[in-house]
């Protein structure tokens, strides 16, 4: 996703991104997102990780962080995204956790 000319098309509005085209997102995912009305890769990041992941575990098709990570990995930095495993083990990891605490709190 580096190419100057897609990030440039994506920026004029005249290429969309599947959510499958995104780091550590494949078609299963895509699906997954897709049954909670996640259809595009700009609804997803509208939601953020946390709450997608909340929405997927309540939906009963998401349960391991690791879909939490990848769904963080895959937004950050935007669109090129990061590696999950970056950000299990990266600073980031507890702000998210603390954050799908603080959600599921005011649930």
């Amino acid at each position: 996703m580096r190419n100057s000319k897609v990030r440039a098309r994506l920026a004029a509005g005249k290429l969309r991104l599947r959510i499958r085209d995104l780091r550590n997102l494949g078609a299963r995912t895509e699906r997954m997102l897709n049954a909670i009305g996640v259809d595009t890769a700009e609804e997803l990041r509208r939601r953020g990780p946390v709450r997608t992941y909340c929405e997927l575990k309540q939906a009963g098709v998401a349960s391991s962080l690791t879909v939490l990570w990848a769904l963080a990995g895959a937004l950050e930095p935007w669109p090129e995204g990061r590696c999950w495993r970056e950000v299990a083990r990266g600073g980031e990891r507890l702000s998210l956790l603390l954050a799908l605490e603080d959600y599921e709190r005011s649930r």
